[in-house]
């Protein structure tokens, strides 16, 4: 049995492992961020397999899985990484749970004799992976996301942040307007943070000279002539 986990909608590879356990399959399932769109797949060979997909955010989540040169999908989409853990490893122990306790629609693919594997993940995925594009290109940021945003920009810019997307994500996932907005938003924080800094600095030198003109030397002067 192989163990295929890819991510940004099949492009990238993440990890590809022969003969994996049940540990490394709940391992993996555990340490992916599932906010981002990933695929998940157990193969016995090109023709029997499972695949487990999707994100917790705009795109959703998926299954699917091969028989006998026929595909069948999940007709209600699961609603928590535990469903999709669920179905990989009662795939793994054979145990046949899955296809009993969920609904899957099947799809013949006699047409495809030469079944690859990464190449038809590519191929389910195109379609969803349009229609998700269209629907990014007018996705907006909230008040309080954008506020959050203006305030804590220059750490985020530093360290990233697991709740929002980088500016690469954004634009690779046709983020358009919130690509826009986080734009601003950092210009306009680093702007501010710079203002602030910088008033903060000329205050405390202000108040530092203030202090020394208070301060009392006639003393010193009497003991060193200078009255």
């Amino acid at each position: 049995m192989e163990l295929l986990v890819l991510s940004d909608y099949g492009s990238k590879e993440n990890l590809k492992k022969e003969n994996p356990s049940e540990s490394d399959i709940l391992n993996i399932m555990n340490s992916i961020d599932w906010n981002l769109f990933h695929q998940v797949c157990l193969s016995k060979n090109d023709y029997d397999w499972v695949e487990v997909s999707g994100n917790l955010n705009e795109d959703g989540l998926a299954a699917i899985y091969e028989k006998d040169n026929e595909q069948f999908v999940i007709d209600k989409a699961p609603t928590s990484i535990n469903q999709l853990t669920e179905i990989l490893l009662s795939y793994f122990n054979n145990d046949g749970k899955f296809i009993k306790k969920y609904k899957f629609t099947g799809e013949n693919n006699n047409s495809d004799s030469t079944y690859d594997a990464e190449k038809v993940y590519k191929q389910l995925l195109d379609n969803e992976q349009k229609t998700s594009f269209d629907k990014n290109k007018t996705a907006k940021y909230g008040i309080m996301e954008l506020i959050e945003l203006f305030f804590f920009a220059p750490y985020y810019f530093i360290k990233g942040s697991y709740r929002f997307k980088s500016f690469s994500h954004l634009k690779k996932e046709n983020y358009i307007v919130m690509l826009k907005q986080k734009t601003i938003i950092y210009v306009l924080s680093f702007l501010a943070w710079f203002l602030f800094i910088n008033y903060q600095i000329k205050n405390y030198e202000q108040k530092r000279l203030e202090e020394i003109e208070k301060i009392d030397i006639s003393d010193w002067k009497k003991k060193h002539g200078y009255e």
